[in-house]
């Protein structure tokens, strides 16, 4: 029952406020927006369910990040929910602790709050709700990235070692090969976001992350390959498919 699902997109958004353009290298910012953003996302997942996205770049805030740099890994890379390096781990944005708090204030806690809401609204009303965290990487491994391996699978699964069950992995793998596609299971990205609220605290809350391979829909650049609507396709039939049993 697709009522039961929250689609949650993060990084698909290409808009950055006017008044924080100063701070960025432009030249570098045009290639980051290039290789970050997860293009098209907010299409690819779009679905009966109720769909979370955030409506500025990643680049201004990644709410995909730890509130507190102390708890996040990427923080040390310069890429924490304030980006101040970029995917080549150069340095392409000023760094004001001011600047910081307020994009917390105006992006980071209203998207989360957001998110919680929707959330807390279908435990009310069902007792269980799943998120489906989506995203895409990029064909090759970008220079800040974890994982280096050369050779990616068309798709990515993250999970979260309280929050999903392995069933439900299963029955994605399943899918998507059955569909030709490869899977990767936490790899190249690996875990799967859920409210702070409920994280480790309460099962009822399920989440799973669905990475998709950009070679898959994107051509030179951004453009959209001829294929674009299949995976589309495929993708909303996966989340039906996995809405079924809810």
């Amino acid at each position: 029952m697709m009522e039961k699902v929250v689609i949650h997109v993060p990084h698909a958004s290409l808009y950055i406020p006017e008044e924080y353009i100063p701070d960025y290298d432009l030249e570098v910012l045009s290639h980051e927006m290039l290789v970050m953003t997860d293009w098209y996302c907010n299409e690819l997942f779009a679905c009966e369910a109720e769909m979370v996205d955030l409506k500025v770049s990643r680049l201004v805030c990644d709410v995909e990040r730890f509130r507190d740099d102390k708890d996040e890994t990427m923080s040390q890379r310069g890429m924490g929910l304030y980006y101040t390096h970029s995917s080549w781990n150069m340095p392409f944005r000023k760094f004001s602790n001011a600047k910081r708090e307020e994009v917390i204030r105006n992006y980071y806690d209203p998207h989360h709050a957001e998110l919680e809401a929707a959330v807390e609204q279908r435990l009310a009303q069902y007792g269980h709700c799943l998120i489906i965290d989506g995203h895409s990487f990029y064909p090759k491994p970008l220079p800040y990235e974890l994982d280096q391996q050369p050779d990616r699978p068309d798709i990515c699964i993250g999970t979260d070692d309280y929050h999903t069950p392995p069933e439900l992995v299963e029955k994605m793998v399943n899918y998507l090969r059955a569909h030709n596609l490869s899977v990767g299971i936490n790899t190249p990205f690996a875990g799967a976001l859920v409210p702070i609220k409920y994280y480790q605290q309460d099962a009822r809350v399920k989440s799973v992350m669905i990475e998709i391979n950009r070679g898959l829909y994107l051509a030179k650049g951004c453009e959209k390959r001829a294929g674009f609507k299949d995976i589309k396709n495929i993708i909303r039939g996966l989340i039906e498919f996995m809405g079924k049993d809810l």
